[in-house]
Formats: structure tokens, sequence, C-alpha cells
């Protein structure tokens, strides 16, 4: 087995921990998952770390705290800027579609919080379409960056946009319909 093998399969068993429903890939089979980058988001990834860091620089060297704050600031902008550019250029060109819910799934989840456990609740789901005389079955990744307080709040956002008869929208990408995220598009 190959390295990106390797982390392909740690990639798929992390994502699929303690779920009923099982993540399906949108990558083809042994490709790691990644995150989308064009030559100007890692511009803007790797530009804006070194500025932040160099305003630590600026900190530590004694330089005026306004100017470090300044730099730091204009850093983290540019890293923000970025991904909110890769996540509208990654889906600038995907569809709307119509789909039925087959399979839905809301759990609690873990998280590290300045020392203490953050729980948040969060949703997998399990949708079918038809695009061009195909039939689909995916697992849509979801649009909000955030997971849920509780779960009657994940519960109520779904009952909320998937309908009695299970049909729900999907944005997919027309070159890949496995990739789809579920509702509205991404913001970042």
């Amino acid at each position: 087995m190959s390295s990106r093998e390797k982390l392909r399969d740690v990639q798929d068993r992390i994502r699929n921990q303690g779920w009923r429903i099982e993540w399906i890939p949108w990558q083809g089979p042994g490709r790691a998952e990644y995150v989308h980058n064009t030559p100007l988001t890692l511009f803007t990834g790797l530009g804006g770390a070194v500025l932040f860091f160099g305003s630590v620089y600026l900190l530590i060297s004694g330089h005026a705290q306004g100017t470090a704050l300044a730099v730091g600031l204009s850093g983290l902008v540019m890293i923000f800027a970025g991904r909110l550019y890769a996540a509208f250029n990654k889906q600038a060109g995907w569809i709307l579609l119509t789909a039925r819910c087959i399979d839905r799934e809301v759990r609690e989840c873990h998280f590290p919080s300045k020392g203490n456990r953050k729980i948040v609740w969060e949703y997998r789901l399990l949708c079918t379409f038809t695009r061009n005389g195909s039939e689909y079955r995916v697992t849509p990744e979801a649009s909000h960056t955030a997971g849920f307080r509780s779960q009657d709040l994940a519960r109520k956002y779904l009952d909320e946009r998937i309908g009695p008869d299970g049909t729900c929208r999907v944005w997919v990408d027309p070159g890949n319909p496995l990739h789809a995220v579920f509702d509205h598009k991404q913001r970042i």
C-alpha cells in the first residue's frame, strides 16, 4: 500500500469514526482528501502566515506594538480572504439539484476547547439524485462551518431544509457529481 493510500485509509477511518452512515468519498480510490487551493490562495495563505509570524517577531524584538498589531492583522485578513476566494472558486461552476435524502444521522461530537471539551452536534446525510441519466448516491458536505449547540437545533435545521418526502437541495460539482454540498454553497 502506497503512502497516499495509507493516508487516505487514515482519513476515511477518522471521518467515519462514530458514525452509522459511512462517508462516500468523492475523490478517486486511494487519493487523499485535500483542501482546494489555487496559486492565489497558496500565496495568500503563505503570505498571510509570514506576516502573522513576522508580527510576533516584531513584538519580541521591541518594535512598536501598533506596527506589530497592524502587520499581524493584515496577515490574518490575507489568510481569511484567500480562504473565501478558494470557497468561491471551488464552487463557482457547481449546479443546484433537487435530491432525495434517504437517511440522516445527528450525533454529538467532542472537540478540545481551552482545556475543556466542547460539545457540538453534527449531521450526516445520505442523498440520491439523478444527473444526465445516472443516479448518484452521495454524503454531501455540510454547508455550515460550525456545529450546532444542541441536538434539537441540528434537527430543526434539517427539518427546515428537508421536505417530508425527503426532497432537499444539493450543490453538485458537474465534473464530479459525487462531490456535493447540502442546501447552499460553502462560504469558507
